[in-house]
């Protein structure tokens, strides 16, 4: 009786896939046909940089990576699939175009590789498996990564769910989409630092940040006055934003960040413009803490 399901089950799950598969294939058209373009936007997308690590997370016959390092000689990769016959195919192909030294294809399950020193993952697989990928990404990938996934067996902006693509590139807008993320810093909770401002005491500010993946909003106190800051914008690990309040003794003040988060520091540097005054470049370091600071006691009196 149990295998009798097992063939029926199979059997039905088979014919629910066939129409997609189909679909997948003409738009895929693997193992030939018109991928190759595909695949020259993902790797163009990418914007590769020498020194460029390349992971291809399904990596069918390893044309996705055997592209990437082709079309510059510093850029390594690697790829995983879970069939082994596609893994040795890919690894022939490496070898016998002379790649084999920079592109290493394995037999292995995407959700078990190490990817801390990846810097471009491309993936090009269903929604659902590319949204149960994305706690790997964000958790083990560093900052800056750029995400790069062929919406072709998806065709809309929202395959990672509420993670929204930093990019998305239709080509003559005929074409299937190529959507790119860059994995975000960290940097939601507590900043604090101080700014000698106008050549007298160090002034001290506190900032609180919230965040949802690359998007962030923050307040700030400067003594007893606080502010939410405007155009915060976080690409990777270069955040920036601005701030305006009131500082004592010197009156409105304007206030351009600009760095970048190496784990639970901030090092830039900050425009400091005066409503009466020049501009004022200063450098900016801020390291994360608790709370407590920017909750502590107001009191009535606001000069």
């Amino acid at each position: 009786m149990l295998s009798i399901l097992r063939r029926t089950r199979a059997i039905l799950t088979a014919a629910l896939l066939l129409p997609a598969l189909a679909a997948a294939q003409e738009q895929w058209s693997f193992p030939a046909g018109s991928s190759p373009f595909i695949i020259d936007r993902m790797v163009k997308v990418a914007s590769l940089r020498d020194g460029d690590v390349v992971v291809d997370l399904g990596s069918f016959d390893g044309r996705i990576v055997l592209a990437a390092v082709r079309s510059n000689p510093k850029v390594r990769g690697w790829g995983v699939d879970i069939e082994a016959n596609l893994v040795a195919q890919a690894n022939e192909t490496a070898k016998r175009d002379g790649l084999a030294d920079r592109a290493q294809f394995f037999h292995r399950n995407a959700f078990d590789v190490d990817l801390r020193e990846v810097t471009v993952i491309n993936m090009w697989l269903f929604r659902s498996l590319t949204q149960l990928l994305r706690p790997k990404i964000l958790a083990e990938a560093r900052p800056g990564t750029r995400v790069i996934v062929n919406g072709a067996l998806i065709d809309n902006a929202n395959m990672m769910g509420n993670w929204q693509p930093d990019r998305v590139d239709r080509g003559d807008g005929s074409q299937s989409p190529i959507l790119v993320w860059v994995v975000p810093a960290r940097v939601e909770g507590a900043w604090s630092w101080q700014l000698p401002l106008g050549g007298g005491e160090a002034r001290s500010y506190d900032l609180l940040v919230s965040q949802q993946f690359q998007v962030i909003e923050g307040h700030a106190r400067v003594g007893n006055r606080r502010e939410s800051v405007s155009d915060a914008r976080l690409q990777g690990a270069d955040i920036s934003f601005t701030l305006e309040v009131t500082v004592e003794g010197i009156g409105r003040v304007r206030h351009a960040f600009s760095g970048r988060v190496e784990g639970d520091e901030i090092r830039g540097t900050v425009t400091v413009t005066p409503a009466e005054g020049k501009p004022q470049q200063l450098p900016w370091v801020a390291r994360r803490g608790t709370a407590a600071s920017w909750f502590r006691t107001t009191g009535v009196s606001i000069k």
